[in-house]
C-alpha cells in the first residue's frame, strides 16, 4: 500500500529528505475516498462534541435524559482509567493512518535529515504550522507510524474532555499542553509535538494567504533552551486552503484568543461544512533539528536568538519546498506571512 512508511529517497532540493507516507489519488476507489471523509469528518466532530460535551451532559441531566447522561459518565471513567493501548486500539489506528490520507489530492510526509530514524537519537520537539481549522496536517503526523513514539500535546480544555481524551487515547500518543505537563514531559526525556500557534494561528487561517502566528510564541523555545531539547520545524502545505474562513476583524479576534475562546468561522464542502475541500494536496516538510544548548535558566535576549533562529528556518522550510508543494507557478508568488 502506497501509505505505509517507504523510506523512500527524493530530492526535491538539494537537502536530502526522506519519505515516509505518500498517497497517490490516481489510485484511490471510490471507497477508499469515502472511509477517507468518514475518518476525517469523525475526528471533526469528536473534536467539536468534546468541547460541548459538559454541556450536553447539564442538559440531559436537566431534562432528565438519564441514559444519555450515563453514557457521557461512562465514557469519562473509561477516558481517564490508566489502560494501555491493545489490539483494538492498534486496528483503529491503522484504520485512520491507512484511509484518512486517500480523503485528499495527495498526501506526503518528507524528513530532512536522510535518515528516519536517526541512528543516533536526539531528543525533539516538533512545532507544526499552521494549525488550521482542525490541524488536519496534525492529524495525518498524529497516527503516523513514523511519529508513534512522539507525545502530541493538545490544548489542555481539549485533552480534558472524554470523548476526545479516549478517541486520542486510542489512535495515538496524547499529552496536555498545559505547562506543567510539559515540563514533565520534557524533563523525562519525551519527544514532544505542539502547534505552537494555538487558536490565533487557526484564527489567521485562509485559502488564499499563508499565514503563521509565532513572532510571540517564546514559550517552547525557553522550554527547549531549559532542557537541551532539539526542535525541528514542520510546514503542513495546504492547510490553510482546506477550509474558507471568515477574514477581518484581526484585532478583536486575536484579542478574544488571549481568553482562550476559538474565534474561526469556517466552512468546508457545500453539503457538509465540517468536511475539507476536495482537491487540495497536502505536503508535510519535517525540516531539519535546530540544535540547541541546554541552559537551564535561560535569559530573554538567549530565548529571542534562538526564537529568531527558529522563525529563519521555518521561512527557509516553506520557501524551499513551496514549489513542490504548489507547482512551480503558484509557488514562485506564493509567501508566508509571519505574525
Amino acid at each position: 500500500d502506497e501509505n505505509k512508511c517507504l523510506n523512500k529517497m527524493v530530492a526535491p532540493t538539494a537537502k536530502k529528505t526522506v519519505m515516509v507516507l505518500e498517497s497517490n489519488p490516481a489510485t484511490t476507489t471510490k471507497i477508499q475516498s469515502f472511509l477517507g471523509a468518514l475518518t476525517v469528518s469523525s475526528f471533526i466532530v469528536i473534536w467539536l462534541s468534546s468541547a460541548a460535551s459538559p454541556l450536553i451532559l447539564f442538559i440531559s441531566l436537566r431534562g432528565e435524559h438519564y441514559k444519555t447522561a450515563a453514557f457521557i459518565l461512562l465514557i469519562t471513567i473509561i477516558a481517564y482509567l490508566p489502560w494501555k493501548r491493545g489490539p483494538i486500539s492498534r486496528c483503529v489506528q491503522s484504520f485512520i493512518d491507512q484511509n484518512h490520507p486517500k480523503y485528499y489530492d495527495g498526501v506526503s510526509i518528507v524528513f530532512e535529515g536522510g535518515e528516519v530514524p536517526p541512528s543516533e537519537h536526539r531528543q525533539t520537539f516538533f512545532a507544526v504550522h499552521p494549525h488550521g481549522a482542525f490541524c488536519i496536517g496534525w492529524a495525518l503526523l498524529f497516527t503516523c507510524p513514523t511519529m508513534h513514539g512522539v507525545r502530541f500535546c493538545f490544548a489542555p480544555t481539549l485533552f480534558a474532555s472524554p470523548f476526545f481524551r479516549l478517541f486520542s487515547r486510542a489512535v495515538g500518543k496524547p499529552g496536555s499542553a498545559a505547562r506543567p505537563s510539559m515540563n514533565s514531559y520534557l524533563k523525562n526525556g519525551e519527544d514532544c509535538a505542539l502547534p505552537p500557534g494555538g487558536f490565533e494561528e487557526a484564527t489567521l487561517t485562509s485559502t488564499s494567504q499563508d499565514r503563521v502566528f509565532i513572532k510571540k510564541r517564546y514559550g517552547f523555545v525557553r522550554l527547549c533552551l531549559k532542557y537541551g531539547v532539539a526542535i525541528r520545524p514542520v510546514y503542513v502545505f495546504g492547510e490553510g486552503k482546506l477550509f474558507s474562513n471568515v477574514q477581518g476583524f484581526w484585532r478583536n479576534r486575536l484579542a478574544l484568543n488571549r481568553f482562550g475562546i476559538p474565534t474561526i468561522v469556517v466552512w468546508g464542502r457545500w453539503f457538509f461544512p465540517l468536511l475539507p475541500k476536495k482537491g487540495v494536496k497536502i505536503h508535510i516538510v519535517v525540516g531539519k533539528p535546530i540544535i540547541l544548548p541546554k541552559i537551564e535558566n535561560p535569559t530573554k535576549e538567549e530565548v529571542a536568538t534562538w526564537h529568531n533562529k527558529y522563525i529563519g528556518e521555518l521561512k527557509r522550510i516553506y520557501d524551499e519546498y513551496k514549489e513542490v508543494a504548489y507547482g512551480s507557478d503558484k509557488g514562485k508568488v506564493a509567501k508566508v506571512e509571519v505574525w
